[in-house]
């Protein structure tokens, strides 16, 4: 799922099916006049790019507080080192708790640091729930997942921009989308982990 489908679809949700239908066409960052009509790439008014630089803003603070909140994103990264010592810089997602550490099938007793992750191991499989980091337009979402779709992800992205923008009311109709959909995927998350029935014999 595209940043860029997602702006879009926020976009028509706003009002603004002119912005989002230069976006979808190609049109690019510039803040001159667009002039589609000569063959040459359209040029996004001042305006229409701070409307978009506003989105990806409310953009970025929705994926984290779906992230933090809602529906944690989780990964699992093998890692060597000689000394035991994983520095979070070498991590390739920006962890914000450690679920587990394993070498092999067995479970690493570790210690954090302001900086590093440690253990006895030089050889690790690290599960750990991360943060998003801020995207652009051409970035992919976090929730690029079955159980996750671009209608909670644009919805959240324009209650944002219509509470700054100062339409509460729109707002309000956006956020209640998008609690709706949060609630949705937590829903079927849970259905997905519901033991069978007992059978008896």
């Amino acid at each position: 799922m595209k940043v860029k489908d997602i702006i879009i679809t926020a976009l028509r949700f706003i009002g603004r099916e002119d912005v989002s239908e230069k976006l979808k066409a190609g049109a690019v960052m510039g803040g001159g006049s667009a002039d589609g009509d000569n063959g040459e790439t359209e040029v996004f008014t001042a305006e229409e790019s701070e409307v978009i630089d506003t989105l990806l803003y409310c953009f970025n603070s929705v994926e984290d507080e779906l992230a933090r909140c809602y529906l944690p994103l989780e990964t699992e990264e093998k890692m060597t080192s000689q000394s035991g010592v994983y520095p979070f810089g070498i991590f390739q997602k920006r962890p914000v708790k450690i679920i587990s550490v394993k070498s092999g099938k067995k479970n690493v007793k570790y210690s954090l640091s302001q900086k590093s992750l440690n253990c006895d191991s030089g050889e690790i499989t690290v599960r750990y729930g991360f943060a998003p980091v801020k995207k652009d337009l051409n970035g992919e979402s976090e929730f690029s997942t079955l159980l996750s779709n671009e209608r909670l992800v644009a919805a959240g992205t324009a209650s944002e921009y219509c509470l700054i923008d100062g339409e509460a009311k729109l707002s309000a109709v956006w956020e209640s989308v998008y609690r709706g959909e949060i609630e949705h995927v937590q829903r079927t998350r849970l259905s997905g982990l519901r033991l069978p029935p007992r059978r008896w014999v």
